[in-house]
């Protein structure tokens, strides 16, 4: 059974002749014919009485046609949703993304490409670079946002923005009022950091490293607005990139000695994404200036 049969056995039905649906459907009336027989065999049924003057559907015609209309309006609409996919006048995205993830500039491509389609709609999905990476592996999200480090290498990614390390202080921290500090006039401090399972954590401990520094760790957990408070009530400082944590009560100051944090968009290897998350990919991909 072809889309074309059903085609022409609802043009003759509706018509209730095959010559009008030949001339409907701008084809010969043999060829009409010729299709409602070959699908009248392979139903085992006869679908029209023909008449001299009409042609009128056999009681096993209507019950057919109520079906056909049913598949042909599921078809058409199945088809528009395709070309609204095609279209991105809608759609949904699911973005992995950490809690500690530096937003600015996600922020600000994400309201660009929203605002260049409207009808989208994103769904964030919070978690460590793990089980980011996993996700993206079982297909149960399309993109992630993940930092460029030693583990990024089994993903398709690009970069999309490049960060530093920044100390939150409380306010009343006596370096609270500095324009940048030095790595050396913290390591008296009490640290609150993320857990070990962020790449985060990876990547100050490295820093730590190169700078022979062990830390005083006083509580590790990858809950921004927690450390924030944390450092509020005395419990020590952080460190983090720019707009990890949003709070009037803290200072963060940029760090003299950081290093250089990419952060990427990623997406499965060899695997077709959603067009619409594929565009998002692409839109950040070439909005990414070094």
């Amino acid at each position: 059974m072809e889309l074309k049969q059903l085609e022409y056995f609802l043009a003759v039905s509706n018509a209730q002749s095959f010559t009008r649906a030949a001339e409907q459907l701008y084809i010969s009336q043999p060829s009409v014919t010729a299709a409602i027989k070959k699908l009248e065999d392979e139903l085992g049924i006869m679908l029209f009485d023909r008449g001299k003057k009409q042609a009128t559907l056999t009681s096993e015609g209507k019950i057919f046609y109520s079906h056909v209309c049913v598949i042909m309006r599921d078809i058409s609409k199945a088809a528009q949703k395709a070309a609204e996919l095609k279209n991105l006048s809608s759609g949904l995205i699911k973005i992995g993304i950490s809690s500690l993830t530096s937003l600015p500039t996600v922020a600000f491509l994400l309201a660009k490409f929203h605002h260049i389609y409207p009808s989208l709609k994103f769904d964030f999905i919070e978690g460590n670079s793990q089980t980011l990476k996993k996700q993206l592996a079982d297909d149960k999200i399309d993109l992630a946002l993940l930092l460029d480090d030693a583990t990024l290498s089994d993903v398709d990614y690009v970069p999309i923005s490049q960060e530093r390390l920044f100390a939150y202080l409380p306010m009343f921290h006596p370096l609270a009022g500095r324009d940048t500090i030095s790595f050396k006039e913290l390591r008296q401090e009490l640290f609150l950091l993320p857990r070990e399972d962020c790449a985060y954590r990876r990547v100050i401990e490295h820093f730590f490293a190169t700078q022979s520094f062990h830390a005083h760790i006083s509580f590790e957990t990858n809950y921004p607005q927690l450390i924030g408070n944390l450092i509020i009530a005395g419990s020590g400082i952080s460190l983090l990139p720019q707009g990890a944590i949003e709070n009037a009560n803290l200072r963060a100051i940029p760090l003299k000695e950081s290093p250089v944090l990419s952060l990427c968009i990623a997406k499965k290897q060899n695997r077709q994404i959603a067009h619409a998350a594929n565009k998002l990919y692409d839109f950040f991909r070439e909005s990414y200036t070094e």
